[in-house]
This record gives structure tokens, C-alpha cells and sequence, in this order.
């Protein structure tokens, strides 16, 4: 009886071991296949920040797509024969090489960068403040209990678009918020990869009875 034990658990282990060989030879074979296709990827469970440099230097000079995925188990034995492979196509240190233009690109002025206010988050309340009290609108810069809230775009040339009460008090009060918004000048556009980009900007405005 004990020895029938000891032959099923090696029978167990060794049926285990011929399946996660096999498993992982499925996933080898697929790395071949993308690879003779000249389609390259690489896989994480996590990755932040998501726009990320190093990956886009990675599509950008070596053709790999980075993918997010639940578990990376299959993937390791994937991943493992795709790196070997294009280490004989770009030589063994293209990821060295991937991660220092990386930090190149990073320095680089306006590389990414969210928008900015003319002045920054001071000048753009001092902006809203003296505009408000001219529309007759009491604000305050603590919470009260009559919050709004305003989204607008930024355009890649830094113009405020498609302003937006998300939230408001009343018909009155609310035109005259956007009218105000609308008023603003041009801010410093965001910036991602070194080009110019719209983003979308939402802020409170605290109204004070």
C-alpha cells in the first residue's frame, strides 16, 4: 500500500512537471511564430505610470508592443524566448540601450508636461476671483456647501474649448461661470512625447451665499 502511494505521488508529480513543460514550450513556440511575423511583445501584470517612456521608446526604435495582462505565468517562458530572439536581432544590450534614450528623452524640455495657467494655480484663481466678483458671483476658496464643478478642454495650442458645467448652482449663476471661463487666456498646452496635446481640465468652484 505504501509503495502504490509513492508510485501515484511520482506518477502526480512527473504529469505535473510534462504539463508545465508543455505549457511553457506552447508559449515558446508562440514567441517563435510573432517573432518570424516581425510582431514583438513583451508583458506585465502592472506598469505605471501607463504612458510611459521606456515602452514608448520600446514601439518607437525596436518595434515591441507592451501588453498588461492578469498573469504572467504563461508569459515568462513568452517573454523569455522573445528577448533571446531579439537579442541576436538588435544585440544583447538594446534594452540598456532602450532604457538610456529613455532617460535622454525624459530630460528633455516639453518632453511631458501637464498644461499650465499663465502664472500657475495662483494666477489662474486671481483670474477667476476678479472676474467673478465683476459677474456679481461671491466665491470662496474653502468648500462650502454650494459647490460647481467646471470641465473644459485645452487644445494643443493651449485655447480653452467646450467649457463645461458638470455641476452647478442655477441657469443665471452657471452662464455666468462659463462666460468667465470663456474669457481666459491661452494656457501653456500639455506635452506628451514632445508633441503638443489636448487635455481635458476639471476644477471646483466654491460659491459662497
Amino acid at each position: 500500500m505504501k509503495m502504490s502511494l509513492i508510485v501515484t505521488a511520482i506518477i502526480f508529480q512527473t504529469s505535473n512537471l510534462a504539463y508545465s513543460m508543455t505549457d511553457c514550450q506552447i508559449a515558446v513556440d508562440r514567441a517563435i511564430w510573432d517573432f518570424n511575423k516581425s510582431e514583438y511583445f513583451f508583458h506585465s501584470v502592472e506598469f505605471l505610470p501607463t504612458e510611459n517612456t521606456y515602452t514608448y521608446v520600446l514601439s518607437k526604435y525596436y518595434k515591441i508592443n507592451w501588453y498588461f495582462t492578469d498573469s504572467i505565468d504563461y508569459y515568462k517562458c513568452y517573454d523569455s524566448e522573445m528577448r533571446r530572439l531579439l537579442e541576436q536581432k538588435y544585440g544583447k544590450g538594446f534594452l540598456k540601450r532602450a532604457n538610456f534614450i529613455a532617460d535622454s528623452l525624459s530630460q528633455t524640455p516639453n518632453w511631458k508636461r501637464d498644461v499650465e495657467f499663465p502664472g500657475g494655480q495662483s494666477a489662474l484663481f486671481d483670474f477667476l476671483y476678479s472676474r467673478l466678483i465683476k459677474e456679481s458671483i461671491k466665491i470662496d476658496s474653502k468648500p462650502t456647501p454650494t459647490r460647481m464643478y467646471i470641465q473644459f478642454e485645452i487644445d494643443s495650442n493651449g485655447k480653452v474649448v467646450n467649457p463645461q458645467v458638470k455641476r452647478g448652482v442655477n441657469e443665471d449663476v452657471d452662464k455666468r461661470v462659463l462666460k468667465v471661463i470663456n474669457q481666459m487666456p491661452n494656457w501653456k498646452p500639455g506635452y506628451l512625447y514632445g508633441r503638443p496635446i489636448k487635455m481635458v481640465w476639471s476644477m471646483p468652484i466654491f460659491i459662497k451665499n
